[in-house]
């Protein structure tokens, strides 16, 4: 079963930039993606998914494909910040441009179980580990026809994840064999349910952002392992005891930086424990933030604003 959580099985950390033949950048995470192109290709020669369809008008958060420059400095620094950001990931293919930007905006628009139409986040890296697993796993066979592999970017792992492409769908000339005359691709709901677990993994990067960012003392000496696992068991209990938003796990991360794992709390810090395990109102935003201006008393941090001015 597929865990977008794991980290990668068969993976890489250098020479990603002589492994793929085309970058897919996703707009919605990489804010003016094409400005930012051309302050770092004089001439890149990409396609704008959304353009010629009839979502045209948001272009401006579409996905982007842009044919990898190899032998040009600024290619790493591309490169860099997919995985920083996770805002897209790498494709290889021996078909044109136009050819896989063709194939790409089939997925813009699927069918979802329920009936509706929905918009696929395709360029999201770990969407794309999702529709790239096998179909048994919640992946969707078509959406790799015509790739020869991806490697996608991981900040939890630091690493990327070199993963194949199904080829079951493709005749002998390459192209891609009609799928009973369907305009949109249907999703599974294992896929749908697996795509629920990429935002909450979406939720564990940014919470252990915030853990690098203001409490490296807590990760110092640390396995990346443990982090992980420890924050996000955090996470998932928070979500169950009722704190449901950003803002909210937020602060509890900010109470892990302080006080440790919550294994701890009732011995260091009884009344944060009690909000902790007191189920709240709405998404729990206040009470988590009074858990977190506690931890930071008891923990008697310097200048403690900082940790809240990031959620």
């Amino acid at each position: 079963m597929l865990d977008v959580f794991s980290a990668p099985s068969n993976a890489i950390q250098q020479g990603v930039e002589t492994a793929v033949d085309y970058v897919l950048i996703d707009g919605s995470k990489r804010a003016e993606s094409e400005r930012w192109l051309y302050q770092l290709f004089e001439t890149p020669d990409y396609r704008n998914i959304f353009d010629g369809t009839e979502w045209a008008s948001i272009r401006q958060v579409a996905p982007i494909l842009v044919r990898a420059e190899k032998n040009h400095p600024n290619f790493k620094r591309l490169l860099t910040e997919l995985q920083e950001f996770e805002c897209g990931y790498g494709l290889t293919s021996v078909k044109s441009l136009d050819a896989v930007a063709d194939h790409l905006s089939r997925f813009i628009e699927v069918r979802h179980p329920l009936g509706h139409n929905v918009l696929l986040r395709f360029s999201d890296p770990a969407v794309a580990r999702v529709l790239l697993a096998s179909p048994e796993w919640g992946g969707v066979p078509e959406f790799g026809a015509g790739m020869t592999g991806t490697t996608v970017p991981d900040y939890l792992w630091g690493e990327w994840h070199v993963l194949g492409c199904p080829d079951a769908l493709l005749l002998a000339d390459g192209s891609l064999r009609n799928q009973g005359g369907e305009k949109y691709g249907r999703l599974s709901d294992l896929t749908i349910s697996q795509l629920v677990e990429v935002d909450r993994r979406t939720t564990l990067v940014k919470l252990l952002k915030h853990l690098e960012n203001y409490f490296p003392d807590q990760l110092a000496g640390k396995p990346k392992a443990d982090v992980i696992t420890e924050l996000r068991s955090l996470m998932n209990e928070a979500i169950r005891n009722g704190y449901t938003s950003l803002q909210a796990l937020t602060h509890w991360c900010t109470v892990f930086g302080c006080l440790g794992r919550p294994q701890s709390w009732d011995r260091l810090a009884p009344d944060v424990y009690e909000i902790y395990h007191q189920y709240p109102l709405q998404t729990g935003g206040p009470e988590a933030r009074k858990a977190a201006v506690r931890a930071m008393e008891l923990a008697q941090i310097q200048n403690a604003g900082r940790a809240e001015k990031w959620a």
